[in-house]
């Protein structure tokens, strides 16, 4: 009977060592999850942050363009004047604009903006406009628009003018180069499309954030639909997800400019390196000493075995 307690005490307390350890780990990897996205989340309001001011500045720019081209009236004297602006503010491209879309170049070129909303509400509401557009022979940009000015360029009547930047440049404006260079990031509306990408080129170009989930994440569209619905009420939080049998930290934010949500994206190995190693070194030391303990209680019951055989012989 005394052994059996022996034995139970013995297993009770190795129980209570091994339930001891795993609500450790699942601390570790909560606090592991917490501090990854917490500095995820810092880095995502940097850069929104700078993307506020870049908006700002933009727009600021083109007021004071629209004013002072409502003073100039000699055509070399527009060039002139636009192309000192273009290289104060490092624009790709100057466009007179009207409200259905169509445009006119410095150079006299005219086409469509294939912008991805209508404008022409907002630029009839004298309201700035910060969309994007496709324009043949050129990557996607990002425009920002001003009904601010109106007038006629070489036979063109224009209700708004424009400045465009390619992703790229808009990408490296915001400099998104945590984790060293893996984080990937993009600036959606909450219907999923996207404003500007800075993804994987494994990935290929993202048009609609939700379409990628579908392709290459192992979300239910009833998961995705639930996250639809937090973008559209502006919520701010994380979640890891799976994209292509890799952990990624997914971070949104809501952003100042118009609809935008802010999202971060970098794979879990990267952002937890540190902690992981910290995290193993742990388990080994904790496991070290654990068999140690369970060692030593084994050595001593059998050695206590032994112990009480002897006086029995003896006896």
């Amino acid at each position: 009977m005394r052994k059996r307690l022996k034995v139970i005490a013995f297993l009770a307390f190795f129980l209570g060592i091994v339930l001891a350890v795993s609500q450790y780990f699942g601390f570790v990897s909560k606090t592991v999850y917490e501090e990854s996205v917490s500095h995820l989340t810092e880095v995502l309001h940097q850069s929104d942050q700078m993307l506020r001011e870049l908006t700002n500045k933009n727009l600021t720019y083109l007021h004071i363009w629209g004013e002072n081209l409502q003073n100039i009236s000699g055509e070399d004297e527009i060039r002139d004047y636009i192309k000192k602006a273009q290289e104060d503010a490092g624009f790709l491209e100057f466009f007179f604009l009207s409200a259905d879309g169509n445009y006119k170049a410095v150079t006299g070129k005219t086409g469509y903006l294939g912008l991805q909303e209508n404008i022409e509400e907002d630029i009839r509401q004298g309201n700035d406009v910060i969309a994007n557009a496709a324009v043949p022979g050129k990557s996607q940009l990002l425009i920002f628009a001003t009904p601010k000015a109106h007038g006629i360029y070489q036979g063109f009547e224009y209700d708004a003018i424009a400045i465009a930047y390619e992703n790229s440049d808009i990408v490296d404006v915001l400099d998104i180069s945590a984790f060293d260079g893996n984080a990937q990031s993009f600036i959606i509306h909450p219907d999923g499309r996207v404003v500007i990408d800075h993804s994987s080129e494994l990935w290929g170009n993202v048009y609609n954030f939700f379409g990628f989930l579908s392709r290459h994440s192992d979300m239910s569209e009833k998961e995705v639909n639930e996250l639809s619905e937090k973008f559209k009420a502006g919520r701010t939080d994380a979640m890891l997800l799976d994209l292509d049998g890799r952990n990624y930290y997914l971070v949104y934010e809501k952003s100042d400019i118009q609809d935008w949500i802010f999202l971060g994206l970098v794979q879990a190995d990267i952002v937890n390196a540190s902690m992981n190693s910290l995290q193993r070194s742990t388990i080994l030391l904790v496991s070290v000493v654990v068999f140690c303990i369970a060692a030593f209680l084994i050595s001593f019951i059998i050695q206590k075995g032994r112990t009480n055989l002897r006086k029995k012989d003896t006896e």
